[in-house]
């Protein structure tokens, strides 16, 4: 699908069971399409829509907003936001789903993506202005099927989020891969190697286990920002969440992702060289070894809760973002 019109949007959304609430035509042929699942994002959304409006890039992007059981107006902001955009030439799109689910959401927005790279973006995530374009360069090297830009960490109000996010962003396979984590790329011929994206709470772990590590870059001279949640009890619900997915995911999906696309040597070898992480280690193996007790208890109990955390936000400059791998 690469011209969409009236029509062909409601036919695509009725398919997946959602409503279309805005439709805006762009100038010309899409380029990239922006998939942003949208869940009670009302106080987030216009930061990462004016983030994606101010790119500098030339081509047509087709955002395509779902708002996935919303409770607060995230779907008006959302049409707000999507005139905009329209007045800068892309084309936007603006789906309802009545249930809150993250994989329906992602499903309903895949419906309608076209172009060279399918971007998949969360809601509270920010860009750099030269994102997307770096993303689609990277992305044309032979072999590139998985792409995102250098994930930066905005600096927290809490002293423990902000040790943590120090010694996360600077492990091996969170610095130097494409692990999500708020925005990844794949090509249309990368997004075939599956079909609907499965029910999971990690969908982008799955998604890099799609890809070989050869075939996954980070478009490093672009960044994208996202906000730990400020304080332990919020930063332990994230991990025990994030935990949980990938035990969910372990039994049925194999290839190099996570930790295991890393030679054990070479992560030790990593830490080694960053004696300046060091202090903040123990508070790191704290936070995750509670989480995993946490994610086990839930297999045990039988449940599986998709929690989050809210940091406490205002407004970013660069002096906030705390860079991840060696640029820092």
């Amino acid at each position: 699908m690469t011209r969409l019109t009236d029509q062909s949007v409601r036919l695509a959304a009725h398919r997946e069971g959602a409503q279309v609430s805005e439709f805006r035509t762009g100038r010309g042929p899409v380029c990239v399409s922006v998939i942003v699942p949208a869940h009670n994002e009302a106080a987030l959304l216009p930061r990462c829509l004016r983030s994606l409006l101010e790119q500098k890039f030339e081509g047509v992007m087709r955002l395509i907003v779902v708002d996935n059981g919303s409770q607060d107006g995230t779907a008006e902001i959302a049409a707000a936001w999507a005139a905009r955009l329209a007045d800068a030439g892309h084309e936007a799109v603006v789906l309802k789903l009545e249930r809150g689910n993250k994989s329906e959401a992602l499903n309903a927005g895949d419906a309608l993506a076209a172009g060279r790279c399918y971007i998949y973006l969360d809601a509270d995530v920010e860009l750099s202005a030269g994102c997307v374009r770096a993303v689609l360069e990277a992305m044309d090297e032979p072999g590139v099927q998985m792409c995102a830009p250098r994930l930066v960490v905005a600096r927290s109000r809490a002293w423990v989020t902000r040790r943590y996010a120090r010694v996360w962003t600077n492990l091996p396979w969170v610095s130097d891969d494409a692990i999500g984590g708020g925005f990844y790329a794949v090509t249309p011929e990368g997004r075939r190697r599956w079909g609907r994206f499965p029910d999971v709470l990690a969908e982008d772990t799955f998604v890099q286990a799609q890809f070989r590590k050869c075939e996954r870059r980070i478009a490093k001279s672009a960044h994208f920002v996202i906000r730990l949640p400020d304080g332990w009890s919020d930063l332990l619900r994230i991990r025990t969440r994030w935990l949980s997915g990938v035990r969910q995911l372990r039994p049925d999906v194999g290839g190099e992702w996570g930790r295991s696309a890393f030679p054990l040597g070479g992560r030790i070898k990593a830490i080694l060289r960053r004696p300046g992480l060091w202090p903040d280690l123990p508070l790191y193996a704290l936070v995750n070894l509670c989480a995993r007790w946490r994610a086990r208890r839930r297999v045990v109990l039988g449940t599986q809760i998709w929690e989050r955390g809210r940091p406490e936000i205002e407004s970013i400059d660069d002096s906030e973002l705390a860079h991840a791998g060696p640029h820092d």
